[in-house]
């Protein structure tokens, strides 16, 4: 065995900003459960070039680099036209799998930086990433682990949204529909005593009613026929 993947997040994150997803990062928000690997997103920095470089820099001998769009071992050498296939590595050889990425499922590079300032929690010298990031990450992958992830996150967001929505001032507000929205964050928001929240908790109702979202729906219908809306 090479080493674990831990040392070498811990030297990548002593470099370079490094956000800790997938199963750590769920376990680490409280969500109970095993992980066989681990998933960093590493800053996409300047250039994929650049990117490549500090990877190849930290990898221990012993550890092997694998191209999972192509289901094949690769050389360092290799690695730009890996990550330009997947927009990630996997690194084998250590006591767990480490997948590092350079662009993780359904977020753009410039996500990074939104990522970093949101994330609340650490692990060594490595954020752990926020739970409306960590749920972008995980949509639509057709994975049972993922759905179960899923769920965890976003209902322990909407519950600490709830409380905060019904309270909290209008740039506050503002931030946290920038992070999620659902119908029971914009049902919070209308609580709020500060007429500007509740105007924002109703553009959201609205802009959900009118994707289909049938909570709104229902919510807004029930506004109305209250003399509400």
């Amino acid at each position: 065995m090479a080493g674990k993947a831990s040392e070498i997040i811990e030297r990548l994150a002593a470099q370079q900003r490094v956000l800790i997803l997938g199963g750590i990062a769920v376990i680490a928000h409280g969500l109970s459960r095993t992980t066989e690997d681990a998933d960093v997103w590493l800053d996409p920095m300047e250039s994929i070039e650049n990117w490549c470089d500090v990877v190849r820099a930290e990898l221990v001998v012993g550890a092997t680099l694998f191209d999972v769009s192509r289901h094949r071992e690769i050389s360092p050498s290799e690695l730009e036209e890996a990550i330009d296939l997947a927009g990630m590595v996997r690194v084998g050889g250590l006591d767990r799998y480490l997948d590092i990425f350079y662009q993780p499922n359904q977020l753009d590079l410039e996500d990074f930086d939104t990522a970093w300032q949101a994330a609340h929690l650490a692990i060594g010298s490595a954020r752990v990433m926020d739970e409306s990031f960590l749920i972008a990450t995980k949509a639509d992958t057709g994975r049972q682990t993922d759905a179960e992830d899923l769920a965890f996150l976003e209902t322990k967001l909407r519950s600490e949204m709830k409380v905060r929505l019904e309270v909290c001032a209008l740039e506050e507000a503002e931030k946290h529909f920038a992070r999620y929205v659902d119908h029971t964050t914009c049902l919070a928001a209308l609580k709020n005593p500060d007429s500007k929240v509740q105007k924002l908790g109703l553009a959201g109702l609205e802009e959900l009613a009118s994707d289909g979202n049938p909570f709104a729906v229902a919510a807004l219908k029930a506004r109305a026929e209250s003399g509400e809306g």
